[in-house]
């Protein structure tokens, strides 16, 4: 391990310090609990992520009690940290009953395939994670510097099941868990659940992540050269199991999709093709990579923290040499690989002979009930039902499986009881579309997201019917701000807040996760965006070729000649641009 010198820590950000005198992640955390009062301090708040909690606040309602004389309606975030997104029966319905007892009676899944429950309060957070607990999950590592959740190719087809993607999340996750047993101390009176992850074996100190822990988050995730579900390459590390030969993993590194509108320096990037390695190695580069990291990291500037930028700095080469002397390995170098595919899994999917799994597509990810669906309702019955397994997609929809063959027609009619939408019912624009949530809760977002995206859909739609197009299948995603949560620069339509009241838009990403979207409009006004994709969609039904993709189109027709089709951004900026 790299020691730093006080050099080094003197141009380090004051989150840096604020891990290094944490003692391990324990901080102030037990006696602001109990201090009476509905948040955390700030210093508190950068260790509760390590925790899987986030402090925020109901924005809907801030400005009215600012006006009123009150202190913001303090709420926190619980994230769910579930390796490929995995659940048994009795995990999925302990999680249903707490966002009943303790959040807003939503499940939001993840684009990372865990689930966030929110509008939890200050006092009810100890009692939520109790439960969790219980039921052999853990929010542990679900936010900060370490590793997060590791997400996973979740079908359960038996090509795939056949390449242990489950298994291997399940080792990834257990072995890159903060070693602090400062969890269990706070929120589980030191109590040790049996069968719970090993937190705390490692002794004292942190082996892996040191003092203060990563620069940034860490993100891992396992997809198959069959399919691309996930986007893996928008990860830190990027492992794909190779389908002709399982027992090999190709390794890509510095994914990272995150950017800030007033920092040019900051950019969307796809993993990097680095080496591959047989399985029975695959830790030990992930060890060496990790490390590295730790040591190399930006520390002083947190916008500029993300493995991304180090590979960037170093290249692949350098990083292929110094993982090679870490590891005593000898590290070839990897060529590209292309996706072919990446398959929504919604509808039905066949899981073995007697068995099937259905893929239920959940708006945005809001487990709810709600006038268009009673999802959560409908969801529930049926896991209490039939015992099912749930799985959760990197796209935010919801896989039941270990469904009896013979209780197929069953399944359907009870999800039409409930107003649920069949996969097979949605148009291509409909079923490939999502958000992340944003406005109320996200303390980051610029604009609405999830909340504004059926509308927007609607608007589109009525577009392409007018159009005579309403067969077009194009991918659309959507987020409140440029971090870029939803993976929207990898969306064949990528729309980016970036005021109150205006979006960006990006264009040529593929629908395979291969190729990163272009900017083509910037600062549109929220009631501007659908007249600002029209001659863009107009151009496409004209010009593709036969069975050519819509982000396909648009790459070869090339984003300089598009451009010219995009509104001007409003004039708000050019005054600004122009110091008025």
């Amino acid at each position: 391990m790299t020691i730093r010198t006080s050099q080094d820590r003197a141009k380090e950000s004051n989150v840096e310090l604020i891990k290094q005198a944490s003692n391990e992640l324990r901080g102030k955390i037990i006696e602001e609990l109990s201090n009476g009062l509905p948040n955390f301090s700030g210093e508190s708040e950068q260790l509760l992520k390590f925790h899987g909690i986030y402090n925020q606040d109901n924005r809907d309602v801030r400005a009215d009690r600012k006006r009123v004389g009150l202190d913001v309606e303090h709420i926190c975030m619980i994230r769910l940290a579930i390796p490929g997104g995995r659940l048994s029966p009795e995990q999925y319905l302990a999680a249903d009953e707490l966002a009943e007892a303790f959040g807003n009676r939503t499940l939001r899944v993840t684009t990372r395939q865990g689930i966030q429950f929110h509008f939890v309060t200050k006092q009810n957070i100890k009692s939520l994670i109790r439960k969790v607990n219980e039921v052999l999950l853990s929010s542990y590592g679900g936010c900060g510097d370490v590793v997060r959740n590791v997400t996973a190719c979740p079908s359960p087809a038996p090509e795939v099941e056949a390449l242990e993607l489950g298994e291997l999340a399940d080792q990834i996750s257990e072995r890159y868990k903060p070693a602090s047993s400062a969890y269990y101390e706070i929120w589980l009176d030191g109590e040790r659940i049996a069968g719970s992850h090993s937190v705390g074996s490692a002794g004292p100190n942190e082996p892996l992540y040191g003092a203060s822990y990563l620069p940034r988050k860490f993100k891992i995730g396992l997809a198959t050269t069959l399919d691309n579900c996930i986007d893996v390459l928008s990860c830190d590390l990027a492992l794909v199991i190779d389908e002709q030969d399982p027992k090999l993993i190709h390794v890509f590194v510095g994914g990272g999709l995150g950017r800030s509108h007033s920092d040019d320096t900051t950019k969307p990037l796809l993993a990097k093709p680095f080496t591959s390695v047989p399985r029975q190695d695959l830790f030990e580069i992930i060890d060496a990579i990790i490390s590295i990291q730790r040591d190399h990291g930006n520390r002083a500037d947190r916008s500029h923290a993300r493995f991304k930028y180090l590979v960037e700095e170093w290249g692949t080469d350098r990083l292929r040499k110094e993982a090679e002397r870490r590891t005593g390995l000898v590290l070839h170098k990897l060529d590209h690989i292309k996706f072919p595919n990446s398959c929504d899994h919604l509808g039905w999917i066949e899981q073995s002979e007697d068995h099937l799994a259905y893929g239920i597509k959940v708006p945005s990810g809001r487990i709810a009930d709600t006038v268009g669906g009673a999802y959560r309702t409908a969801i529930r019955e049926l896991v209490t039902k039939f015992n099912l397994s749930v799985r959760f997609t990197a796209k935010e929809d919801v896989i039941l499986t270990h469904i009896p063959e013979i209780a197929r027609n069953e399944i359907l009619a009870i999800l039409n009881s409930f107003g649920i939408k069949l996969a097979e019912e949605y148009t291509g624009i409909s079923r490939s579309a999502f958000a992340c949530p944003a406005l109320p809760t996200c303390g980051l977002a610029l604009t609405e997201s999830e909340r504004f995206l059926p509308t927007f859909l609607e608007s589109f739609n009525q577009l392409l019917d007018d159009l005579s197009l309403s067969h077009l299948d194009i991918e659309i995603r959507m987020t409140g701000c440029p971090n870029g949560c939803a993976r929207p620069y990898l969306g064949e339509i990528g729309i980016v807040g970036r005021s109150k009241r205006s979006y960006d838009i990006y264009l040529c990403a593929d629908r395979a996760g291969n190729r990163l979207g272009e900017i083509y409009a910037t600062d549109v006004a929220t009631e501007g965006l659908v007249d600002a994709l029209e001659p863009i969609v107009l151009l496409y039904s004209a010009h593709a070729y036969d069975g050519e993709e819509f982000g396909d189109f648009c790459y070869r027709w090339g984003i300089d000649n598009l451009k010219p089709f995009a509104p001007q951004p409003r004039r708000r900026n050019i005054a600004v641009a122009q110091g008025v």
